[in-house]
C-alpha cells in the first residue's frame, strides 16, 4: 500500500512539475507575440518609446480605432487596448496594467459602453493571469471555479482561442481589426422587428470606468470618452439612448472631452451589425472624430486651424 501511494505521489509530482514547466516555455512563447495584449506584458524594447495614445472599451474600441487613423488624427503612436465582449471591469485592468509598466499617455480614448455588458463576463482576459497578478486577482473574483483549475494546471489558463490568436501572432503580424461588410438582410429584419430595450450599466463597470478616468488624470493624461456609431434601426429600439449616454456626460469631471459621435455614420451601407461599423463606416467616422481628437493630440497647433468644422460631434 505504501508503495503505491508513494507512485501515485511521484506520478502528481512529475505531473505538476510537467504542468509548470509547459505552461512557464508556453508564456515566455507568447509574449514573443505581435498580439497587442503582449505589448502590454512584454518590456519597451530600449530604441522604443511608449505609446502616445491608448485606446480602452469592448469591441466597439476593438474594430472602431485601427492605430494607423488614431495615430494620424493625433500625431502620436498609439496602441489600441478593445477586447471583444470585455465589460469596462476587463479595460480597467488592462489599463492599471499597462500604466504600471510603460507609465501614463499622453491620450487615454475610452469607448464608454462596455459599462452596459456584464461584469460577470471576463472575455479573453484569463489567459493573461499568466502575466499578471491584477488579471488573476479578476479572475479569482468572477470565477473562482476557473481560477483554482488555473492554479492547480497552469496549462489551463492556456485553454482558449486567444493562445490560438497569440500563435498565429509569432508568424504573421497581426492586421488591421476594422470589419468588412455590410448588415446581411436576416440581420436587417431581425433588428427591424425586434423589441425595444433599455440601455442599463452595471454598477461595477461604473466604478471601473471612474478609476480608469481617476488614474489617468492623476497621472497627467488627456481623456477622451468616445461613444462611437449605432446601427440607426438599432438605436431607434433603445428607449433610453439619448438620456442614457447624457447621464453619463453628467458622471464625467468637467475636463473630460466627451465626444458624442453615435450619429457620425448613418449610412446603413456603413455597418456591419448593430453595433459596428465597417471599413468605410470607420474612415467616414474618423472625417466627424478627428476635428475633436486633433486638439487632445501632439498635433502643430497650424495643423489644427487648417481642419474644417467637426460633422455631427459634440465635446466638451
Amino acid at each position: 500500500m505504501i508503495r503505491l501511494l508513494s507512485c501515485i505521489a511521484l506520478i502528481v509530482a512529475m505531473v505538476a512539475t510537467m504542468d509548470r514547466v509547459l505552461a512557464s516555455a508556453l508564456g515566455d512563447l507568447l509574449l514573443r507575440s505581435d498580439d497587442r495584449f503582449m505589448a502590454v506584458y512584454r518590456p519597451t524594447p530600449p530604441d522604443e518609446r511608449p505609446a502616445d495614445v491608448v485606446v480602452l472599451g469592448n469591441s466597439r474600441a476593438d474594430n472602431h480605432f485601427p492605430t494607423e487613423a488614431v495615430s494620424a488624427a493625433t500625431c502620436g503612436t498609439a496602441i489600441n487596448l478593445g477586447m471583444g465582449g470585455a465589460p469596462t471591469t476587463v479595460s480597467d485592468a488592462l489599463w492599471q496594467d499597462y500604466v504600471e509598466r510603460h507609465g501614463a499617455p499622453r491620450l487615454l480614448i475610452l469607448e464608454p459602453t462596455g459599462v452596459v455588458d456584464n461584469p460577470r463576463t471576463l472575455a479573453d482576459v484569463p489567459l493573461l493571469a499568466h502575466y499578471s497578478p491584477r488579471v488573476d486577482e479578476l479572475v479569482r473574483k468572477v470565477d473562482h471555479g476557473q481560477w483554482l483549475s488555473n492554479h492547480a494546471f497552469h496549462l489551463m489558463a492556456f485553454n482558449s482561442n486567444q493562445t490560438i490568436r497569440l500563435a498565429a501572432g509569432l508568424v504573421r503580424p497581426s492586421g488591421d481589426r476594422t470589419l468588412s461588410g455590410t448588415v446581411p438582410a436576416p440581420l436587417r429584419a431581425q433588428l427591424a422587428n425586434a423589441p425595444e430595450e433599455t440601455m442599463v450599466g452595471f454598477q461595477p463597470n461604473w466604478e471601473a470606468m471612474d478609476r480608469i478616468i481617476q488614474t489617468a488624470r492623476a497621472q497627467g493624461t488627456k481623456v477622451a470618452v468616445v461613444i462611437t456609431p449605432f446601427y440607426p434601426v438599432h438605436a431607434a429600439k433603445l428607449t433610453n439612448y439619448d438620456a442614457f449616454f447624457e447621464d453619463m456626460k453628467r458622471r464625467l469631471p468637467a475636463d473630460v472631452a466627451f465626444i458624442d459621435a453615435r450619429r457620425g455614420v448613418q449610412k446603413e451601407e456603413l455597418f456591419m451589425d448593430a453595433l459596428h461599423v465597417n471599413e468605410d463606416g470607420v474612415k467616414a467616422m474618423f472625417a466627424a472624430l478627428e476635428p475633436d481628437l486633433r486638439p487632445l493630440g501632439a498635433c502643430p497647433v497650424d495643423a489644427i486651424a487648417s481642419l474644417s468644422t467637426p460633422v455631427e460631434t459634440s465635446s466638451r
